[in-house]
């Protein structure tokens, strides 16, 4: 079924036809994305930490269902609109949670923007908050990190403005904030957080029983939890990781057709593929290949999964 050069998609179940990609994201050239690896005291909390920097003037593109994030506007405004509709302003620190399906960022740039991808076990261990009561939603930082985070803010856009001020220093400076205040997390919890992990990691549709059946606890019990720390029960997110990890692969250029296939078998058809992958996305999957998919490639890579490995005790 896939075609690169497809421009609309039709979901022949609903009658529906979508735009591949909507015609004003933002074109990949004027996207500048620099990767900062975490400090390895940082690494269990945080999966990836990256800086944009766009000099456009309206700046708008995909944010697919996956992490929260901690999130600095250094310069620009804008907001997040959510699946259901609602939209949040984007604060000079915020923090949004794990998405249940792709929301869409509108900024006024030019845009530079600091960010940290919250792993599970971060999101509670940093801000003693459930991911769940974050879910499709965005905040002030401050609401869980106190005023501490909107200083910080305050510092990064006047030392940018200043030109006395590197993006690398806003990194160490934001590192050593939240290990600060990282509170500890149940070793129980860990373990279960890891045996998710795994689950979700070791094939492309994992069978929901066969994780409670690995717990020891009530599966109401286990439901809570994983809720708690990965920001939805268990089916819900079996569902939102098959279609991000088979985005992740249709959109890799060195993706072997036999993977293809497969991951085309994951789905009852191929209008329930294109809806899947557009709901966790907010692109069809002819459009995950194309050059203006830039940003999404960047959250789809497979380098960014590693929120789905084991974690440190």
């Amino acid at each position: 079924m896939r075609d690169s050069q497809v421009a609309r998609a039709t979901d022949e179940s609903d009658g529906q036809t979508y735009d591949a990609v909507p015609q004003d994201y933002i074109a990949p050239e004027k996207l500048q994305v620099v990767h900062f690896a975490p400090p390895a005291e940082l690494a269990p909390f945080v999966t990836q930490i990256y800086f944009f920097r766009c000099e456009e003037s309206h700046v708008h593109d995909a944010q697919p269902a996956a992490l929260g994030h901690i999130v600095f506007m250094l310069r620009g405004e804008g907001s997040l609109k959510f699946h259901d509709g609602h939209i949040d302003k984007v604060h000079p620190a915020s923090l949004f949670g794990p998405c249940t399906a792709a929301a869409e960022f509108t900024f006024t740039g030019p845009l530079y923007d600091l960010g940290f991808a919250l792993t599970p076990l971060g999101f509670v261990a940093l801000t003693g908050k459930s991911a769940q009561a974050y879910a499709d939603r965005m905040v002030a930082a401050s609401e869980l990190f106190g005023p501490g985070i909107d200083e910080l803010a305050q510092q990064f856009r006047q030392g940018l403005d200043d030109g006395n001020m590197r993006v690398v220093d806003m990194v160490d400076a934001v590192s050593a904030f939240l290990l600060a205040g990282a509170r500890p997390v149940p070793r129980a919890h860990i373990a279960l957080i890891q045996t998710v992990a795994n689950w979700i990691s070791a094939e492309f549709d994992p069978d929901v029983d066969s994780l409670y059946a690995q717990l020891a606890m009530s599966r109401s019990t286990a439901s809570r939890l994983i809720a708690r720390y990965f920001g939805s029960a268990p089916k819900p997110l079996m569902r939102k990781y098959r279609a991000l990890r088979a985005a992740s692969h249709l959109c890799d250029p060195a993706c072997p057709p036999e993977r293809r296939t497969k991951i085309e078998s994951l789905f009852y058809d191929q209008p329930h593929m294109i809806r899947e992958i557009r709901h966790f996305t907010g692109r069809t999957p002819g459009a995950l290949d194309g050059d203006d998919a830039k940003i999404l490639r960047l959250w789809l890579s497979t380098d960014n999964y590693r929120d789905l490995e084991a974690y440190p005790g």
